[in-house]
């Protein structure tokens, strides 16, 4: 970066553990404060202090869920404001910043694809007047919302192509105000090395030389597990090769567990919980599959692509734009679509020969968190210089 910089972010749990936009976020500020910058956080709660990052506390109301989602991006605002920084960043949790980068992606798009998961009418229904009538619902569209009406912003970074396509039709936004800047990956934590924890990684969930299918997710049902056991029970019935579907993640197992037991694949899932250590799997692992409902961009999907594992993803995430088409995968239509996803997985099971490593090291450089960063670095100097349409 041309300059050292005050800058300033804020957002609800600022913990590497939580999810993707806080990792990413975390791991941002961390090598902004290791160049010298001045970084500033607005969490309402963290795990751990670090080094070179100011940490302010945000205490919002604690109930309901709306009035601590809108409380919290009321105070976080005020206070980034009041400390007259250079650059200011928000990621969906506020209600102005210099530069927008929606993690989530747009809120009401995410509203209507996520609602794809429930494919029994009655389910659907109940979902729907749930979330129709939910007060969090509507503050959350609104805290997203009002950024993009004041128009205030220098510049919106969109962490995918799906992502910016989905920010002009919902919002009306200038595609001259928008730049597409996909999440970095840690390269040295995710790469093709990895794969010398294969035999420890499988020896500790009982797996020999199985076909090893990898599921990450915190949300079963969102990520497509339902859809994707029913295409490996297809897969099962044509006689394919041995195979494991190895499941990382917290969420409620039985339902799952009952499923599996009923179309005769039980023997063939184990789930895992979650660890702090993905990248061992991803180098245990043949494929990840990520048959998901809504992702405005995976960070599971570019961490198993760095890692050299092929994977199967859908349409519906943004980091299928990132995957050239048969190349180092596939992308479904439809994540519902079981059969379509069951073809894929023979496809993969069965090409011996596959050369899943590859290209890893070529699609690590192109992703990697120094490219992600050299590309933010750019965009707030621009913004500092008041420079709105530069890329």
């Amino acid at each position: 970066m041309e300059r050292k910089i005050r800058f300033a972010t804020a957002i609800h749990d600022f913990s590497r553990s939580k999810g993707g936009a806080e990792r990413y976020l975390v791991n941002l500020c961390t090598r902004m404060a290791q160049e010298g910058h001045e970084i500033h956080v607005y969490a309402e709660k963290w795990e751990e202090e670090f080094p070179g990052i100011f940490l302010h506390r945000v205490k919002p109301f604690p109930f309901p869920k709306s009035l601590r989602l809108l409380s919290f991006a009321v105070k976080a605002t005020k206070e980034m404001k009041n400390g007259n920084y250079d650059v200011t960043l928000g990621v969906g949790n506020t209600l102005e910043a210099d530069v927008l980068q929606p993690h989530g992606g747009v809120h009401w798009a995410w509203f209507w694809r996520s609602l794809k998961a429930y494919d029994c009418p009655l389910l659907w229904l109940t979902k729907f007047l749930g979330r129709v009538l939910s007060p969090k619902q509507w503050v959350q569209g609104y805290i997203e919302r009002t950024p993009y009406r004041k128009g205030t912003y220098k510049k919106i970074i969109a962490i995918s192509d799906m992502v910016k396509e989905d920010l002009i039709k919902w919002y009306h936004i200038p595609e001259d105000r928008i730049v597409v800047v996909y999440n970095g990956v840690d390269v040295e934590r995710f790469n093709p090395n990895n794969q010398h924890y294969r035999d420890d990684i499988r020896k500790r969930h009982g797996i020999g030389e199985e076909f090893v299918i990898l599921f990450v997710s915190n949300n079963f049902r969102m990520k497509g597990l339902r859809h994707l056991m029913k295409a490996l029970a297809e897969v099962k019935k044509e006689g394919c090769p041995p195979f494991k579907l190895l499941i990382l993640g917290r969420d409620q197992q039985t339902p799952y567990l009952r499923m599996a037991e009923k179309i005769g694949i039980a023997e063939e899932i184990i789930f895992a919980g979650s660890t702090p250590e993905p990248e061992k799997y991803y180098g245990a692992a043949d494929l990840l599959a990520h048959p998901t409902f809504y992702d405005a961009c995976s960070l599971t999907v570019l961490e198993a692509l760095a890692s050299g594992l092929p994977v199967i993803t859908t349409t519906f995430n943004g980091a299928s734009g990132v995957i050239p088409p048969n190349h180092h995968g596939f992308i479904l239509s439809d994540p519902a679509d079981s059969r379509s996803l069951a073809d894929h997985l023979l496809f993969l099971l069965k090409k011996k020969n596959w050369q899943k490593r590859t290209d890893a090291e070529e699609f690590g450089l192109n992703y990697s968190d120094k490219k992600n960063w050299e590309a933010m670095a750019f965009i707030f100097q621009k913004a500092i210089r008041g420079e709105e349409n530069a890329q």
